[in-house]
């Protein structure tokens, strides 16, 4: 009797202690000197396939600053497309930055708007990136249709035309939508007060910035996948986005301007990254930006369950990167965030696109249990030796906080003054103004726009 009870009692007490060991391996995935450990161990590269580009890309970030109002970016396109647009109003009073379609046609055409997201406007440029991220990837598309009559002009995401720019402030925004002619649609900044259908007819364009970073891209979405099942056995791998050499950036057109232009970063894409993995164990997602700051989100689908069991089919979740704080990644291409983790033999898939704000490249890492486990043991043993080093350092009497003897006198040592922590720079950071060399002019492209429509 006695023995049963005892029995039961370090049962119990060993099912008491599951729940905190799971705490702690959950603990240790997101713990900061673990991921450091992980970031400086060997890794190999995953091998994907060739990017599948799909529809049409309009990206309006030239002039970024813009101190006069017209036409920012526009062309003539088709099918399934999506606008994205970043610019700061550098005039000294309020503004608004529109989407206009114009339809070319002798018959009315209708055009079905799947999304109109964007975020409000701020002079912090991370805040707006992440946001605008967020709201992308979190918001509930509702399709819109709007008819747009020939030879005529017509607004693209009607609340647009209500959000006021003040100056200083940037304002960015994604409208997806399909075509079922080729108009012309363009993202135009203006005053506040005039009408958008009276002002796009003056077909004022706007010269870009030194950086010309505009254009239409062939490839508004990008499609990546494993070739070979990432197994646990592979160690850790990782797959690198937007660095311009495995992942390449897009090249297209800025026909305002009339040349050959590049998306260095491939910003307004959306990644979808599918990872195939077998085996047994468990995997840890990890982001690594690798260019600089970053501040966005990543959103992550389990089209088959979280477990590869055919449950909680498209189990999906968003993750902030970084969680915590704003940005990451700020000189320290070390940094890492922690996303998620999953069985082995799942598939997960991962939707990030890259904000207008942050800087690429980025990896995103596949850690196996093990290797994780290894991270954080050398972790541990890299804190013991500080706190030896620590202590080496430190003379006994003052680490102890015990008093000193003199002869006749005993003379109490008070404590020691707490050495103050140097503060870091604010990591914000906005970009350089670059309009020192643009002309100071309003240019106007005739062979690129219909007729004035009068």
């Amino acid at each position: 009797m006695k023995r049963n009870k005892l029995y039961q009692c370090v049962l119990g007490a060993v099912l008491a202690l599951l729940p905190l060991a799971y705490q702690a391996n959950a603990a240790t995935v997101d713990d900061p000197a673990v991921m450091d450990r992980i970031s400086h161990s060997r890794m190999l590269p995953i091998t994907m396939s060739n990017p599948l580009d799909s529809g049409t890309l309009l990206f309006s970030d030239s002039p970024e600053y813009a101190d006069k109002d017209g036409i920012l970016y526009g062309d003539e396109v088709n099918g399934d497309c999506r606008l994205y647009f970043y610019h700061v109003n550098q005039s000294n009073l309020p503004k608004k930055i529109v989407v206009m379609a114009y339809n070319p046609t002798e018959e009315p055409a209708e055009v079905i708007i799947k999304g109109c997201q964007y975020a409000r406007p701020s002079q912090s440029y991370y805040d707006v990136g992440k946001e605008l991220s967020t709201m992308y990837y979190e918001g509930l598309n509702t399709v819109n249709k709007v008819l747009v009559q020939p030879h005529n002009y017509a607004l693209l995401g009607e609340r647009l035309d209500k959000v006021v720019v003040q100056p200083a402030d940037l304002f960015s925004g994604i409208v997806d939508f399909s075509l079922p002619t080729s108009m012309y649609v363009s993202s135009v900044i203006m005053p506040v007060a005039v009408d958008p259908q009276v002002f796009i007819r003056r077909q004022i364009y706007l010269p870009s910035d030194s950086v010309q970073l505009r254009g239409t891209f062939r490839g508004m979405n990008r499609d990546l996948h494993n070739l070979v099942s990432f197994t646990p056995a592979d160690g850790i791998g990782y797959v690198k986005i937007a660095d311009g050499l495995v992942d390449r950036f897009l090249e297209g057109r800025d026909v305002m301007d009339n040349r050959i232009s590049e998306n260095t970063g491939n910003y307004g894409v959306d990644y979808s990254v599918r990872l195939r993995t077998k085996g047994q164990g468990n995997l840890h997602l990890y982001f690594n930006p690798q260019g600089g700051e970053y501040a966005g989100v990543a959103e992550v689908i389990y089209p088959d369950g979280r477990n590869g069991d055919g449950k909680n089919i498209d189990d999906k979740k968003i993750v902030e990167l970084p969680r915590n704080r704003l940005s990451m990644g700020y000189n320290d291409p070390y940094a890492m965030e922690y996303i998620d983790s999953f069985k082995a033999g799942s598939t997960v898939i991962v939707h990030l696109m890259p904000p207008g704000a942050a800087n690429l490249p980025i990896r995103l890492l596949v850690v196996p249990d093990q290797q994780l486990e290894q991270a954080a043991k050398e972790a541990a043993e890299l804190q013991k030796l500080k706190d030896s080093a620590r202590n080496m350092s430190t003379p006994d009497w003052l680490h102890n906080g015990s008093s000193a003897n003199t002869i006749g006198t005993t003379a109490v040592i008070s404590a020691a003054p707490q050495q103050q922590a140097e503060q870091t720079k604010n990591s914000k950071k906005k970009k350089q103004k670059k309009n020192d060399s643009d002309a100071d002019t309003e240019h106007t492209y005739t062979p690129w726009h219909p007729k004035t429509v009068i």
